[in-house]
C-alpha cells in the first residue's frame, strides 16, 4: 500500500511539471527577477509543450530583448503577425522599439504607427506618441499633430493593402493552376504587406494543405478568426483539415454549428468568388467524396441566393 501511495504522487508530480503553464509561470517568475538566460530556457520548455502559443512566443521576444538578441525577438514578433494573430498589437510597439534598436528607423517609425492605428487607448499609446514625436526631424516638431499623423498612416496603409492584392491575386492564379511552391511566395508576400488580409490568409492555408503541411495550413485559417471571428470560409477550411489530420471531432463540431445555423448574409461578388475557389479546391483535396459532398451543401446553404 505505502509503495503504490508514493508511486501515485511521484505520478502526479511528474504530470505538474510538465506543463507548459507551469514552465511559463516559472520564465515569468525569473524575467522579473533579471535572471533572463533561466527564464529563456524555461520559456522555451513552454514552447516545446504549446508550439504556437502567442502569449509565450511574445514573452520570448521580450526575454531576448535583454539578452540583446534583437534580431531574433524581431524574427519572433512578425512570425506571430504573419502566422498566428495579426491582432496582436503589442507585437508591433516591440517591432517599433526593436527596429530602433538596430538603426532601422523606417521601420521603426512604420511600426509605431501600426500600434497607434490599431490601439487608440493601449497600455503602451503614451510611450508610442513620445517615441514617434521624438523621431520626427527637427523642423517637423513643432507642426506634429498626432490626427492628421495618424491620417496620414491610414493612407499609407492604403497602399499597402493595394499592393497586398495584387500579390493576393497572383497567388490565387499560381494556386489555381497548381502551383503551389510560388502560390505560397506571393501569398507570403502578400501578408507581410498587410497583415489584416484575410482572404491571403485563407489561400496560404489551402496552398499549404495542398503541399502536405497540414499544421501551418490550421494555423493560417485560425490566425482569420483572429481578425474575424465568424468567418465562415475559415471555419470550412478548418473543417477539412481538421479530418485530414484525423481529428473527426473538431471537423464534426465545426459541421454540426453550419447545419444549425442559416446564413443572414445576401451573397455578393467576393462570395461567389470565394465559392468558386473553394469549389476548384476541394474537387482535387485528399478526402473522400462523403465530406467533399457536406462541404459542398455547406457552401450552397451560406452563399446561395433565396
Amino acid at each position: 500500500m505505502n509503495k503504490r501511495r508514493s508511486r501515485v504522487k511521484r505520478s502526479n508530480i511528474l504530470q505538474f511539471e510538465q506543463s507548459h503553464d507551469f514552465y511559463f509561470k516559472l520564465a515569468v517568475r525569473r524575467a522579473m527577477d533579471k535572471h533572463y538566460t533561466a527564464a529563456l530556457r524555461y520559456v522555451d520548455m513552454a514552447i516545446g509543450m504549446d508550439a504556437y502559443n502567442a502569449e509565450y512566443l511574445f514573452n520570448k521576444a521580450c526575454i531576448l530583448v535583454e539578452l540583446r538578441r534583437t534580431r531574433e525577438s524581431i524574427k519572433i514578433l512578425n512570425y506571430i503577425i504573419w502566422n498566428i494573430d495579426p491582432t496582436f498589437a503589442e507585437c508591433y510597439f516591440g517591432l517599433g522599439c526593436n527596429y530602433f534598436e538596430i538603426g532601422s528607423f523606417d521601420k521603426s517609425l512604420h511600426s509605431f504607427e501600426k500600434y497607434l492605428l490599431m490601439e487608440n487607448d493601449g497600455e503602451f499609446f503614451e510611450d508610442a506618441y513620445e517615441i514617434l514625436y521624438y523621431m520626427r526631424l527637427p523642423g517637423e516638431l513643432q507642426n506634429f499633430d498626432l490626427e492628421n499623423h495618424i491620417e496620414s498612416g491610414e493612407n499609407m496603409q492604403r497602399k499597402f493593402m493595394d499592393s497586398s492584392m495584387k500579390l493576393h491575386a497572383a497567388g490565387t492564379m499560381y494556386l489555381l493552376r497548381g502551383n503551389y511552391k510560388e502560390a505560397i511566395r506571393q501569398f507570403e508576400r502578400s501578408i507581410m504587406a498587410y497583415p489584416e488580409i484575410k482572404s491571403s490568409r485563407i489561400r496560404l492555408s489551402m496552398a499549404y494543405y495542398m503541399t502536405g503541411q497540414i499544421a501551418p495550413a490550421k494555423l493560417l485559417a485560425s490566425s482569420v478568426l483572429k481578425i474575424q471571428k465568424n468567418n465562415q470560409m475559415a471555419k470550412l477550411c478548418l473543417a477539412l483539415y481538421y479530418f485530414t489530420d484525423g481529428q473527426n471531432d473538431l471537423s464534426e463540431r465545426i459541421l454540426g454549428m453550419f447545419a444549425r445555423s442559416r446564413s443572414k448574409k445576401a451573397p455578393n461578388a467576393q462570395d461567389g468568388e470565394d465559392h468558386e475557389f473553394y469549389r476548384q479546391m476541394l474537387s482535387i483535396a485528399p478526402v473522400g467524396d462523403e465530406l467533399k459532398s457536406r462541404l459542398t451543401g455547406v457552401m450552397q446553404k451560406l452563399y446561395s441566393p433565396g
